[in-house]
């Protein structure tokens, strides 16, 4: 085991895309994109932060556990108060996981700003042998600020929420259509893709070639031949790759972007391209827009072979969409948009006393569960709305046991055992069950993993309240500097939060119910309304 220590100054940095437009971006020591990390299994990951912004900032390794680490999990207002402007802050993580990961500010919408990396966690005794692997994280890019952005989908006019956004791609930290890889004949290599992005999805395929799905989330999975790769935002994924015999030719790889969020037939999918390179000079072979056949996630199956777990919690979450009360569009669980504490959630269970197993005593709109350690927990999420949402859990990976559709037409049920990951799509009109076991007191945020997070769809899972771990000095000074209480219930009082005393927007009645896409409106059939039967086999 080794320390693997990096310095981080978090700093506004200009980034130009192609020579068509400049905009800042949040990089790390003047640079962006940012360098991703690598670490091995039983190293100690170590960064340590100074803020450079004019705002406060933090970090959320996505896809850790942070067993007996919860305060360095990195949601702001959550386990943290966030990282002053000026000031600083140490994350010193065991790293107990190995997979691909990756590293994203975790106040407002930062990560859409750019303050997002990987981070590859290997493992000394890797169940599959290759001869080589690369990472290709994949990015959308915008012109606008995330702020920007924010305030037209929070817009309550649908002709101005609905206006098409488009944004360009960077795939493997270089402008779409220049990345290059290198392969040589009759080796095996392994391709980490992870989708870093904060709105679109991206489909991942190589002309000419057939990949071999090992790894979901961190979670390695038996082989399984497929065309291409889907992936939401959050969402990871290893395949081998074994290279042609030949240099005759090069390859195409495509990293299409796509989204059901806003209708733009010009641009939906839009299709990037990047260069399988066997030798320099050689023709190009395409398969045109790419193969958007993959295998379905409930086909999978975990190499630990978990049998599908028992659950001892039932818990709803009806995710809808609508105007508020304050005249904006949010999203909402069970129609509580998520909204921030006075006090960090982790801080208010450590002080509570009595209280900590309280939902009350979190406040309403963080829409907060308590857990009895080592339960199994049940999770029902109903996507009401008519495009997709990729929902991360913090803290865990869950069995995702059955994924169906709201109004009974289809459901699929999971093998068992059942995949796992940390992150899944649930497309517009459809459900998924997913479970987990509580074996890691902390308290762990679950959300949507695009702008729908700051729109509020999120919710809180306290854990084993009594278990939590001793709060970081650093962490609470942090706090005191932003004059944020580190103690009390969510509005720093003490008992449980009385309704009244709160102020939230809530949702005007009666249009909270399933939708349909409006008339005219135009997504791609494949990708979203796919059935099981388009899948390969």
């Amino acid at each position: 085991s080794a320390v693997v220590e990096h310095y981080w100054t978090i700093e506004p940095v200009e980034y130009t895309i192609q020579g068509l437009f400049t905009r800042t971006a949040i990089g790390v020591n003047g640079q962006w994109p940012i360098p991703g990390i690598e670490a091995t299994l039983g190293d100690t990951l170590v960064i340590h932060v100074t803020n450079k912004l004019n705002e406060p900032t933090s970090l959320h390794s996505h896809g850790l556990f942070q067993n007996g680490t919860t305060f360095y999990d990195g949601a702001t207002m959550v386990t943290e108060c966030g990282i002053p402007p000026n000031a600083s802050f140490t994350y010193r993580i065991p790293l107990q996981q190995t997979g691909t990961y990756w590293v994203h500010s975790h106040y407002r919408e930062q990560s859409t700003d750019g303050l997002r990396t990987s981070l590859i966690i290997h493992d000394p005794h890797e169940p599959y042998s290759y001869d080589g692997e690369m990472v290709l994280t994949m990015e959308d890019w915008f012109r606008d600020s995330a702020d920007k952005l924010l305030k037209q989908l929070m817009n309550p006019d649908p002709h101005i929420r609905f206006h098409p956004f488009v944004p360009y791609g960077i795939i493997g930290g270089e402008c779409a259509g220049k990345k290059v890889i290198y392969f040589n004949p009759g080796r095996t290599y392994r391709l980490r893709l992870l989708n870093i992005g904060s709105t679109f999805e991206f489909h991942f395929s190589i002309a000419g070639h057939t990949l071999r799905l090992i790894e979901l989330d961190g979670v390695m999975v038996k082989e399984r031949m497929t065309h291409g790769v889907t992936l939401g935002v959050g969402q990871r994924a290893s395949v081998l790759v074994t290279a042609l015999n030949t240099t005759q030719s090069n390859y195409e790889f495509h990293a299409d972007m796509y989204t059901d969020i806003v209708q733009m037939p010009r641009y939906n999918p839009l299709n990037y391209t990047g260069l399988v390179q066997y030798s320099a000079g050689a023709r190009v072979k395409s398969d045109g827009c790419g193969k958007w056949l993959c295998v379905n996630d409930l086909d999978l199956e975990p190499l630990d072979a978990e049998p599908m777990l028992e659950p001892d919690t039932f818990i709803t979450l009806d995710a809808y969409s609508g105007v508020f009360s304050d005249q904006t569009f949010r999203h909402s669980f069970n129609n509580i948009t998520y909204m921030r504490p006075q006090v960090p959630t982790a801080l208010t269970a450590v002080t509570a006393g009595d209280h900590a197993y309280d939902p009350l005593i979190y406040g309403r709109q963080t829409n907060a569960y308590v857990l009895r350690h080592m339960d199994v927990v049940q999770v029902t999420i109903a996507n009401h709305d008519y495009y997709s949402h990729p929902f991360h859990l913090h803290g865990h990976v869950f069995q995702v046991v059955e994924v169906g559709s709201l109004r009974g037409r289809s459901s699929k049920l999971a093998q068992d055992p059942p995949v796992k990951r940390d992150t899944v799509v649930i497309r517009g009109g459809r459900y998924a069950i997913l479970r987990f076991r509580a074996d890691n007191p902390g308290v762990w945020l679950s959300h949507c993993h695009m702008l729908h997070r700051e729109m509020g769809l999120a919710m809180t899972f306290i854990e084993a309240p009594e278990l939590l771990p001793r709060v970081p000095d650093m962490l609470r000074e942090n706090c005191i500097a932003q004059g944020i209480s580190t103690t009390g219930n969510a509005l720093g009082g003490f008992g449980p939060v009385n309704s009244e005393d709160e102020e939230y927007p809530t949702p005007y009645a009666d249009q909270f119910e399933a939708k349909d896409p409006p008339s005219g409106w135009k997504i791609i059939s494949y990708a979203i309304n796919a059935k099981d039967e388009d899948f390969d086999e």
